[in-house]
């Protein structure tokens, strides 16, 4: 696979990694299937892309969701190297983003565990998907949501996450302005019926999403996220940002890997840690080098993708 990873572990028992790896395009391993598909979830129309290895199935599948401000196109290369692995992905537009339905860039937590599950039920309906063996993936504001959806979908058998925000890590001052402006906006709601809109754009600008330099400026200038942070609603995206998931968590039944980017600006390593801990179910943490918040698009993303295939052998398949 051109992937040869060293476990190393830290002071803490950390598990980081060493890394020697030759980038190879998962489409070279493998012929895959693609097919776009829509299903209902409360009420709204929600898009998906189901990537199957080459053949009838049923295959496993993991259902992937997206964080804040993103769509499921991001996670095509990923969905491409688990069916080069044998493992069906079901990647979503969840509510508000993408192509479906929804306030556009709202971030309900409550919805998008709505979503799972209309996720969970469509699965049973497609022959080429084994209803019995779902997983679930998540980036940051995804990684919440299938956190909380393992806590009530007992058919969801494995997770994995990816740099999950599970709960409020913004500075002091940021963390007030939020809510001082979600709460303007709740009024602005109750006599408009719309939120207030507010552009995040000169914040996109400083953020290191990816370690990467070259993809973290791809990832600044891409015109499906300037739209999104360029009509940040509040209250509607508050979520994205402020959830108490981490008290949750300690219920989760099924094997849980967390995943974190070392170089991660946005949820540090300690909240990676954080979860970790509190977890009680089979679980595992690692930290990847090279890595920062968005690591299935940064420069160790194969990584990303070989350990959730690990995983998923190991807990799913």
């Amino acid at each position: 696979m051109g992937l040869k990873m060293e476990n190393v572990y830290t002071s803490k028992g950390i598990k980081s990694l060493k890394i020697n790896l030759m980038q190879e395009k998962a489409s070279d391993l493998t012929s895959e299937q693609q097919t776009s598909v829509s299903f209902s979830s409360q009420g709204d129309t929600l898009q998906g892309l189901i990537i199957t290895p080459k053949g009838s199935g049923p295959f496993p599948v993991l259902i992937i969701t997206h964080g804040a401000g993103e769509f499921k196109e991001n996670y095509v290369e990923m969905a491409e190297f688990l069916a080069a692995q044998g493992i069906a992905s079901l990647a979503l537009d969840m509510h508000g983003h993408g192509e479906s339905g929804g306030k556009s860039y709202h971030i309900s937590i409550k919805d998008w565990v709505a979503d799972i599950i209309a996720a969970v039920d469509f699965i049973g309906s497609r022959p080429e998907l084994d209803k019995n063996s779902i997983g679930a993936f998540g980036l940051s504001s995804g990684g919440t949501a299938v956190l909380e959806a393992a806590l009530v979908e007992p058919r969801i058998k494995s997770l994995v996450t990816l740099d999950a925000t599970v709960m409020n890590t913004l500075p002091l001052s940021i963390s007030l302005m939020f809510k001082g402006l979600s709460f303007l906006g709740g009024i602005k709601r109750i006599f408009t019926g719309n939120d207030l809109t507010i552009s995040l754009v000169p914040m996109l600008a400083d953020l290191k999403i990816a370690s990467d330099p070259e993809i973290n400026l791809r990832l600044q200038s891409d015109p499906g996220k300037l739209r999104a942070f360029a009509n940040f609603p509040l209250p509607g995206a508050t979520e994205a940002f402020i959830v108490d998931t981490i008290k949750r968590v300690k219920d989760i039944k099924i094997p849980t890997l967390v995943i974190w980017g070392e170089d991660d600006l946005l949820d540090p390593i300690t909240t990676g840690q954080t979860l970790h801990e509190k977890l009680t179910c089979t679980k595992d943490i690692v930290i990847v080098p090279g890595n920062g918040h968005a690591g299935h698009l940064d420069r160790n993303r194969t990584t990303v993708f070989q350990l959730t295939v690990n995983w998923l052998k190991k807990h799913l398949v």
